[in-house]
């Protein structure tokens, strides 16, 4: 089940970073979510970080209604993947259909310490894991001790897209590969205290929808709901459901963010620039554009106002979305184009309005 770029020739690594033990310290709140930890486990649990297939023939997914952060990115012919990141083990629970690794994906999985887990790789995904000696929990060589085929499924949909996992098929893989579920953990965001209150951002514009697209196949809506605080997906013009909950996906965070994304000399491999870049943050019905800065692979993503402060990311569940630069056209917020001369005048006419 091995995908884009198998087949090129390894690049050579001049160097590995070094591999010190720490011992493994306590986390004093969710950092999947800002919140307050539910148990005193979770303090020292890894999070759980699962490949899934969104291509049309892949829905509906089953299991991530439950994840805490949800990143999706294009790969290989306008078509998404998401990476859904659990900080319980336990959560996870009939996920899937489980697809392949792509390295864009495990330089956000690297810095959560996530246990990784996916359904073979593309050779930059696997040099990656190896650089790093990031042991991960690949079905192409645990097959059914971590991955289970549905049959049922399999009766309508082609076998690429039956796989799915769970919390024990994942803990046996991690018996079988040494794989520890404790260890050190960091934020994934520069969260809002949850003894607080919600930062709001008065400073911003509204944005009780949002509409952009990953390529010319996958177009994303999001619509906010103001009596829950929360915005609610859709894809490809439907609710993005979740098979096993029955229910709409949704986030109370949006990060929209832009990026060049070219192709690694194999020619199908999508290549982002994950070095840093710009974009919106979206909670309660509003948004203000944001710097964000990741870096290196293992580094964190970060994210910061236009004059160059941190933003605060409130409690609750995040949705990441990383697009191309050539599809900023695409993004309208409140059915403007905001990258157009329309987003200009509509600028125009608030700040007469607010004079």
């Amino acid at each position: 089940m091995t995908a884009c770029g198998t087949s090129a020739p390894q690049p050579e690594v001049s160097s590995q970073p070094e591999i010190t033990p720490e011992p493994v310290e306590e986390r004093k709140y969710n950092y999947l979510t800002g919140e307050k930890l539910e148990s005193d486990e979770l303090a020292t649990m890894r999070p759980v970080a699962v490949m899934v297939d969104s291509s049309k023939y892949a829905m509906p997914q089953s299991g991530i209604y439950d994840a805490d952060i949800i990143y999706e990115m294009v790969t290989e012919g306008g078509v998404t993947r998401i990476m859904a990141v659990f900080s319980d083990i336990d959560e996870v629970e009939d996920v899937g259909p489980v697809r392949s690794a792509r390295d864009q994906f495990v330089q956000f999985a690297l810095p959560l310490n996530a246990i990784y887990v996916h359904i073979g790789t593309s050779i930059y995904a696997s040099d990656m894991l190896n650089f790093y000696h990031y042991q991960d929990i690949d079905g192409l060589y645990l097959g059914g001790s971590s991955f289970e085929f549905s049959n049922e499924r399999a009766t309508k949909y082609a076998h690429e897209h039956c796989w799915y996992t769970e919390d024990s098929l994942i803990e046996e893989g991690m018996r079988k590969t040494g794989l520890s579920i404790k260890g050190n953990l960091y934020p994934a965001f520069n969260f809002a205290d949850y003894r607080e209150d919600p930062v709001t951002l008065d400073n911003g514009l509204p944005a009780a929808e949002i509409d952009f697209n990953f390529s010319e196949y996958t177009d994303i809506d999001l619509d906010y709901n103001a009596e829950k605080n929360r915005y609610y997906k859709k894809i490809f013009g439907s609710k993005q459901m979740d098979e096993a909950a029955d229910k709409q996906l949704y986030f109370h965070n949006v990060l929209l963010l832009h990026t060049e994304i070219g192709l690694y000399p194999d020619g199908l491999c999508t290549n982002f620039d994950l070095s840093e870049g710009e974009g919106f943050y979206f909670y309660g019905g509003r948004y203000i554009p944001v710097k964000w800065v990741k870096g290196q692979p293992e580094d964190p993503l970060q994210i910061f106002d236009l004059e160059g402060n941190p933003v605060k990311i409130n409690v609750g569940k995040t949705y990441v979305a990383i697009i191309g630069n050539d599809m900023l056209e695409t993004v309208e917020i409140d059915d403007v184009h905001i990258f157009s001369d329309e987003s200009e005048e509509a600028e125009s006419a608030e700040n007469s309005d607010d004079k």
